[in-house]
């Protein structure tokens, strides 16, 4: 078994602002050279160097430009085979080869997975407190004790201009974000299961909200919102729960594929007729897809979240073909239910559902947006992978509250 005597973590440096932009900014390049100096200075020898790896659904470049400087000055080789979600498996390798043990290891990866690398390598009392996003100047030192264990030690580098002597330690008492990853959903949603809104299936999807009959467009007598998985939808789901809108909330890879969802066949799905004929130029779809990409961790941009809230708004109130046509338009879609989905529907969905609701109809009332957050993930609670939103997700939620209520025009922010 190789068990390095000791481990050095480090997240890669500074980041520019864009977020498309996956190298380091400037001041990043700066700690990478200033790291070369201060890692053997203050560690003395490294045997080994890692970094994620760049590949697919792992393109940033920070973490092996944050440690090559070092690397070039010690004549080591990076090892980068692994992707930034493959830190399991180069642990695995670690612990499997002879070669690592006694040795010095320095690893640079994301910040996202700092807390769960150090855990897998048996590091004791790692803190549950999520790496803070603007957080660059920690190096977390990992010792190897007598039963195999390690010490984890943080050590401020002190390096640049700003950096600060902080570590990160657990607050006193979890909030709710961080209860999730824990509780047991008896304690969260007691022992009489939520009911679903409506009359449906409920299996790929989960009725989630009655539209109030005076939210309800003109064309229609009632409508729906539901949450579900994005691969569990089908053409006959879209059709028994009469689906016409399908927000995808999910960050996907920029292909086909991300835009392939069943759409209704009209010789199949028998929704009432267009009231009007068809022009040569003109088509009619029972369906439309939009899409706001988000991912599960705290690293959105909570203008995105905002976005999806509106979308959800805007589909929900699409107008009646009549109007379409009215308005000058010869794509015409139908109105509906609305479904909000990401991959296995139980934390990006959700949270976006809770968003939207909250300021729909329960901001300006005594509910808290807790109590409708913890009724949605009830309702999908079984019906998702996942089971609940994930820390990320859920800070971002509570962001959105503390920063965006004002900004949320009508009719969504009612007064």
């Amino acid at each position: 078994m190789g068990h390095p005597k000791e481990i050095l973590i480090l997240r890669h440096a500074e980041k520019p602002t864009e977020a498309s932009n996956e190298n380091l900014s400037i001041k990043g390049y700066e700690r990478a050279a200033a790291l070369a100096y201060y890692m053997p200075a203050t560690f003395g020898t490294i045997d080994h160097i890692f970094a994620a790896g760049v590949g697919h659904k792992s393109h940033s470049k920070r973490p092996v430009e944050t440690i090559t400087p070092l690397a070039e000055r010690l004549g080591k080789k990076v090892h980068d085979s692994y992707l930034k979600y493959e830190y399991p498996e180069m642990i695995t390798h670690i612990f499997g080869d002879d070669k690592y043990t006694g040795k010095t290891i320095a690893i640079a990866w994301q910040h996202t997975d700092i807390e769960d690398i150090a855990t897998k390598f048996g590091a004791l009392e790692v803190p549950t407190s999520k790496w803070p996003g603007d957080c660059f100047d920690l190096v977390w030192k990992l010792t190897l004790n007598d039963d195999n264990s390690y010490t984890l030690n943080q050590i401020p580098q002190l390096l640049m201009y700003g950096d600060s002597d902080d570590v990160i330690t657990d607050p006193l008492t979890k909030t709710f974000c961080e209860e999730l990853k824990s509780i047991d959903p008896r304690e969260l949603c007691g022992t009489q299961p939520i009911l679903p809104a409506g009359n449906f299936p409920n299996i790929a999807m989960t009725c989630i909200f009655q539209v109030p009959e005076a939210s309800v467009p003109e064309g229609l007598t009632e409508q729906y919102i539901f949450v579900g998985a994005g691969y569990l939808l089908n053409e006959q789901n879209i059709i028994d729960n009469k689906i016409a809108a399908i927000l995808n909330v999910a960050y996907d890879e920029n292909d086909a594929k991300d835009l392939q969802i069943p759409f209704s066949d009209p010789t199949v799905d028998k929704r009432p007729a267009l009231p009007f004929k068809l022009a040569d130029n003109e088509k009619y779809y029972l369906n439309q897809l939009d899409k706001v990409g988000l991912v599960d961790g705290n690293e959105n941009d909570i203008n995105t979240l905002v976005a999806a809230v509106l979308e959800a708004e805007q589909l929900l109130n699409f107008p009646t073909p009549t109007q379409q046509k009215a308005d000058g338009v010869v794509n015409f879609y139908a109105q509906g239910n609305l479904v909000i989905h990401c991959h296995d529907g139980g934390s990006r969905s959700v949270t976006v559902t809770a968003l939207y609701l909250y300021y729909k109809y329960y901001v300006t009332t005594d509910i808290p947006f807790q109590d409708i957050y913890k009724s949605i993930i009830c309702l999908r609670w079984n019906h998702s992978v996942n089971n609940h939103p994930t820390q990320g997700i859920c800070e971002n939620a509570y962001e959105v509250l503390n920063t965006f209520e004002a900004l949320f025009p009508e009719p969504i922010l009612k007064k």
